[in-house]
């Protein structure tokens, strides 16, 4: 597999080289995590920091380098981070938006990497691009600041859309790294039974997820005094009123205070804590895209929308992370949000907790 060194500052080739199958490429919308390449050379020009692109029919795949070493055998190692680390920052939110949700994600990412007034935190070669409509209504407290890749992860959920990326070439040189928010929902349905799916892991809590959320005002309230009931339907909308035929007939709620301040952000919240609680369960599974036959399949992708049909439950979720090893024929995929690893529970409550 033949790699291409860029320099962070402008694109331009820093080195080439040539990966052994020892490599191991991890995407992950929850915790950005480390892949690993073997690079037959003893060193490279490239430094922490520069990226590492895979010229490779396959998963498109840019690495941010995190690591450089070498080997007594004459080889380096390299670690990476997939470009859309870069994104694994909080920013502070507009307390009101209303609009094309993909418009609201490309404002924050322009408005952190473009637009900064800081030429050093600016990418010159940054490229934003909309390819979905998918209106809301977002409203949020004042002060409130919001992890980038945690939002794409949610509006994934909530909206439909998701992020990719693509280096592009003008000229025959690297000349840009356009991010593209395109649409998550693509109609992908699958059986466990499939053919290119093999050792098939399912974790699941078998506990009813959240349905129903009561907001109930604070007593100091002088502005709304109102109970508000937020209910998730069986189409997956959050509505305040919902007909019988759509209810969840096994009811799992919570209770929540809200003050004054907090009344017109309360369906933001409410989306939230349902949609996130239905993906409370962990799917894992090798799939085969040599075998692959179905076109739907070939879109299969992190942030993609999946129902997943099993003998005992369908589920309605998400892939949140997919595994090439030594091969872009076969990736291990994970659906849903759940974590058994240590290590990843941690990441995931730092970073919903700050």
């Amino acid at each position: 597999m033949q790699l291409i060194f860029l320099s962070e500052q402008d694109l331009s080739v820093l080195d080439y080289g040539y990966a052994t199958d020892d490599f191991n490429i991890i995407l992950d919308a929850l915790v950005p995590q480390k892949s690993k390449f073997t690079v037959n050379k003893q060193s490279l020009k490239a430094k922490v920091g520069d990226l590492l692109l895979v010229k490779e029919q396959g998963y498109p795949y840019v690495g941010i380098i995190t690591s450089i070493k070498s080997d007594e055998k004459g080889q380096t190692k390299v670690e990476t981070k997939d470009y859309l680390s870069l994104l694994d920052v909080d920013v502070p939110l507009p307390t009101t938006f209303s609009g094309n949700s993909a418009q609201f994600i490309v404002n924050l990412i322009n408005n952190t990497f473009k637009y900064s007034g800081d030429t050093y935190q600016n990418v010159s070669y940054l490229e934003t691009a909309i390819e979905a409509v998918k209106n809301c209504n977002l409203k949020y407290e004042a002060d409130t600041k919001e992890n980038i890749l945690d939002l794409v992860e949610e509006f994934s959920k909530t909206y439909g859309i998701r992020l990719e990326y693509e280096v592009v070439l003008a000229n025959g040189k690297f000349s840009k790294i356009k991010i593209r928010v395109v649409s998550a929902k693509i109609g992908i349905t699958m059986k466990s039974t499939l053919g290119t799916i093999t050792e098939l892991n399912v974790n699941d809590t078998n506990e009813v997820s959240l349905n129903k959320v009561y907001y109930i005002p604070k007593a100091e309230n002088t502005q709304h005094t109102n109970q508000v009931i937020y209910y998730l339907t069986t189409d997956g909308q959050v509505v305040t009123t919902a007909p019988a035929l759509k209810r969840i007939h096994k009811v799992k709620m919570k209770y929540e205070f809200y003050g004054d301040k907090d009344y017109d952000s309360l369906l933001t919240k409410a989306t939230k804590a349902l949609i996130d609680s239905s993906l409370e369960h962990l799917i894992t599974f090798n799939f085969s895209f040599v075998t692959n036959q179905i076109e739907a399949l070939k879109d299969l992708k992190v942030g993609a929308i999946v129902v997943f049909i099993t003998e005992s439950k369908t589920y309605e979720t998400i892939v949140s992370k997919m595994e090439f090893k030594g091969t872009f024929n076969i990736a291990k995929v994970t659906l849903g949000e759940y974590r058994l690893s240590l290590t990843d529970k941690l990441k995931l409550f730092d970073r919903r907790s700050s």
